[in-house]
Protein backbone atom coordinates (compact mmCIF):
# COMPACT_ATOMS: atom_id res chain seq x y z
CA UNK A 1 0.00 0.00 0.00
CA UNK A 2 1.61 3.56 -0.90
CA UNK A 3 1.99 6.12 1.97
CA UNK A 4 -0.66 8.06 0.64
CA UNK A 5 -3.18 5.51 0.74
CA UNK A 6 -2.28 4.46 4.28
CA UNK A 7 -2.66 8.00 5.39
CA UNK A 8 -6.23 8.67 2.78
CA UNK A 9 -7.23 4.95 4.74
CA UNK A 10 -6.23 6.10 7.92
CA UNK A 11 -8.10 9.71 7.78
CA UNK A 12 -11.82 7.88 6.25
CA UNK A 13 -11.50 5.77 9.26
CA UNK A 14 -10.99 7.78 11.96
CA UNK A 15 -14.17 10.45 10.63
CA UNK A 16 -16.46 7.72 9.50
CA UNK A 17 -15.61 5.55 13.10
CA UNK A 18 -16.48 8.30 15.31
CA UNK A 19 -20.26 7.45 15.97
CA UNK A 20 -19.49 3.41 16.90
CA UNK A 21 -15.79 4.52 18.74
CA UNK A 22 -17.88 7.39 20.79
CA UNK A 23 -19.50 4.37 22.66
CA UNK A 24 -18.22 4.26 26.35
CA UNK A 25 -18.37 0.44 26.60
CA UNK A 26 -16.15 -0.30 23.58
CA UNK A 27 -12.61 -1.93 24.81
CA UNK A 28 -9.45 -0.36 22.97
CA UNK A 29 -9.51 -3.75 20.28
CA UNK A 30 -13.21 -3.03 19.59
CA UNK A 31 -12.60 0.72 18.77
CA UNK A 32 -9.59 -0.34 16.82
CA UNK A 33 -11.47 -3.11 14.97
CA UNK A 34 -14.33 -0.52 14.38
CA UNK A 35 -12.49 1.69 12.62
CA UNK A 36 -10.78 -0.99 10.86
CA UNK A 37 -14.13 -1.81 9.53
CA UNK A 38 -15.45 1.49 8.47
CA UNK A 39 -12.40 1.37 6.58
CA UNK A 40 -12.79 -2.24 4.41
CA UNK A 41 -16.67 -1.61 4.05
CA UNK A 42 -18.29 -3.35 7.23
CA UNK A 43 -19.24 -0.04 8.72
CA UNK A 44 -22.64 -1.80 9.85
CA UNK A 45 -21.09 -4.75 11.68
CA UNK A 46 -20.96 -4.16 15.89
CA UNK A 47 -17.55 -5.02 16.62
CA UNK A 48 -19.20 -5.81 20.00
CA UNK A 49 -21.02 -8.48 18.47
CA UNK A 50 -17.35 -10.25 17.11
CA UNK A 51 -15.72 -12.64 19.59
CA UNK A 52 -12.05 -11.85 20.77
CA UNK A 53 -10.66 -14.61 18.05
CA UNK A 54 -12.97 -12.23 15.80
CA UNK A 55 -11.42 -8.94 16.58
CA UNK A 56 -7.44 -10.13 17.04
CA UNK A 57 -7.57 -11.83 13.95
CA UNK A 58 -9.44 -8.32 12.19
CA UNK A 59 -6.94 -5.97 13.55
CA UNK A 60 -3.54 -8.37 12.63
CA UNK A 61 -5.24 -7.96 9.21
CA UNK A 62 -5.08 -4.23 9.31
CA UNK A 63 -1.73 -4.27 9.82
CA UNK A 64 -0.39 -6.50 7.16
CA UNK A 65 1.09 -6.10 3.86
CA UNK A 66 -1.60 -7.29 1.50
CA UNK A 67 -3.60 -5.04 -0.51
CA UNK A 68 -6.85 -3.50 0.40
CA UNK A 69 -8.92 -5.77 -1.87
CA UNK A 70 -7.25 -8.65 0.00
CA UNK A 71 -8.14 -7.22 3.40
CA UNK A 72 -11.08 -6.38 2.63
CA UNK A 73 -12.13 -9.78 1.67
CA UNK A 74 -10.31 -11.47 4.07
CA UNK A 75 -12.36 -9.77 7.04
CA UNK A 76 -15.48 -10.53 5.21
CA UNK A 77 -14.01 -14.32 5.38
CA UNK A 78 -13.94 -13.40 9.56
CA UNK A 79 -16.78 -12.18 9.87
CA UNK A 80 -18.96 -13.99 7.67
CA UNK A 81 -20.19 -17.27 10.26
CA UNK A 82 -21.32 -14.17 12.41
CA UNK A 83 -23.61 -13.39 9.81
CA UNK A 84 -24.38 -16.59 8.70
CA UNK A 85 -25.50 -16.88 12.21
CA UNK A 86 -27.63 -13.74 12.64
CA UNK A 87 -29.63 -14.67 9.29
CA UNK A 88 -30.17 -18.44 10.33
CA UNK A 89 -31.84 -17.61 13.71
Amino acid sequence: MRFSHFLAATGMAVSLAAPVAAADDLTQLETSVSRVLQTYGYGDVDPRQLNSAQLAQINHLAGSSKGHADIRGSIGAVIGNRIVKFFKS
